[in-house]
């Protein structure tokens, strides 16, 4: 290495420099975690990045929005490694708004704390923190915390160092303090599972630091005296993570939202089923729950087997009953007339008054998801019933059509 740097034409690399620089950090014991940070940076180097260079700028940094200041950090980040995003929390002081999200993807290879150590550590640089602490089973352990009394005394501590800075960020890795257990058990619908928070005490605590994260307001454009007291919880539980930031208050995104306003129709919604005309509820739609007709009715008095919809023969049957009250000389014959329509596939009469019926047993509904997405889009979002349209029946009468024709003109052909 000395002889190196005497060349006149030396030049460190940028690998070369993280590698001095861990060695220092592990001489003076200065690690992030399991790891140092020089050694953290050096192996997100061998890992090969589909992201342009752009688009890492958009993604990795932390800074202010000069483009409207209003918009300021309330100092509450929350890292999902199964959503693969980075949820910060902002506040618009302006609109005197709810608090919004800013979501920053996650790299390729960034899979777990150590990984994610690199940006974090970028998100501490552009808000020019003091102090950086990590808070995870490897602290823990170091500290020969094994029980709850050194636990909290070893956490307390930590704590006390942030608060003593004006600019601090403090990072929990919920997975290794807290844990999630998961039972499953099994019943007569199915299999069920159950999750349950580990280590509630340290939750608890958790949980109440993370609250008294804070990003005071600028009082001016050179104000560097501010205080920023940074919170980041980080797992990869998806129970932990909708958990935590339900009993933090941690700002929702417009992903979850609409994911809640789903499951909210998908429990109380009626829905008109297209096969049987009845309502159920999409949460409670059950194998059998369905009784209909999968095919279309057909005069069979007709010589071509004419095609009636459902609408059209009830109609005509509602004709007939009405005849034979007003026409009692005809009454033999129009009662034959009552029996011309029958399903193409059963055979099945239709009746003129009480339940249709049907052959078939199945589930309610007939639209496939991507249809019945786009056709809940179109309804108000206070229409606790959602009704047939004129395009549903058709598309379930089309197919029915579809299904049967063959066997109709067997029957047609058979018939001439």
């Amino acid at each position: 290495m000395v002889k190196q740097r005497k060349e006149p034409a030396y030049k460190m690399t940028h690998a070369k420099a993280l590698e001095l620089a861990d060695k220092t950090a592990k001489q003076y014991q200065i690690s992030l975690g399991s790891d140092t940070l020089p050694r953290l940076l050096l192996r997100n180097l061998t890992v090969t990045n589909r992201k342009s260079s752009n688009d890492l700028e958009s993604v990795q940094h932390l800074g202010d929005d000069q483009r409207n200041p209003a918009v300021t950090y309330t100092g509450r980040i929350v890292i999902s490694l199964s959503d693969r995003s980075v949820r910060i929390e902002a506040c618009n002081n302006q609109l005197h708004q709810l608090n919004t999200i800013i979501e920053h993807e996650l790299n390729e290879n960034e899979t777990n704390l150590q990984q994610l150590l690199a940006r974090i550590t970028r998100y501490g640089g552009d808000r020019n923190v003091q102090l950086l602490q990590l808070i995870d089973l490897n602290l823990l352990s170091s500290q020969s915390a094994y029980n709850e009394t050194k636990i909290f005394e070893t956490l307390k501590e930590r704590y006390d160092e942030c608060v003593a800075y004006d600019r601090s960020l403090i990072v929990y890795d919920l997975d290794s303090l807290i844990g999630v257990s998961k039972s499953e058990s099994d019943s007569s619908t199915g299999k069920s599972s159950s999750f349950s928070i580990v280590n509630q005490n340290i939750y608890t605590y958790v949980r109440a630091r993370f609250r008294e994260a804070v990003v005071e307001t600028a009082r001016s454009t050179n104000d560097a005296k501010r205080v920023e007291k940074w919170g980041v919880a980080v797992t990869r539980q998806e129970f932990l993570l909708r958990q935590f930031c339900n009993d933090v208050g941690f700002a929702r995104t417009r992903k979850e939202e609409d994911k809640d306003e789903d499951d909210r129709r998908k429990n109380e919604d009626f829905i008109q089923c297209v096969k049987c005309k009845d309502f159920y509820i999409e949460n409670e739609n059950k194998m059998g729950s369905c009784i209909h007709h999968d095919g279309f009715i057909y005069d069979n008095a007709a010589a071509d087997l004419a095609y009636h919809s459902l609408f059209e023969a009830m109609l005509f049957l509602s004709k007939i009953e009405s005849d034979v009250i007003n026409d009692p000389d005809r009454r033999e014959e129009l009662e034959r007339q009552k029996t011309k329509f029958k399903w193409i596939c059963c055979g099945a009469t239709l009746p003129t008054g009480g339940p249709i019926g049907g052959c078939k047993k199945g589930k309610h509904g007939f639209s496939s998801e991507n249809q019945r997405l786009q056709h809940h889009q179109q309804r108000r979002q206070y229409e606790p019933i959602q009704r047939l349209d004129e395009d549903m029946i058709m598309e379930w009468e089309t197919a029915c059509r579809e299904v049967y024709n063959n066997q109709w003109i067997e029957l047609l052909r058979y018939r001439t």
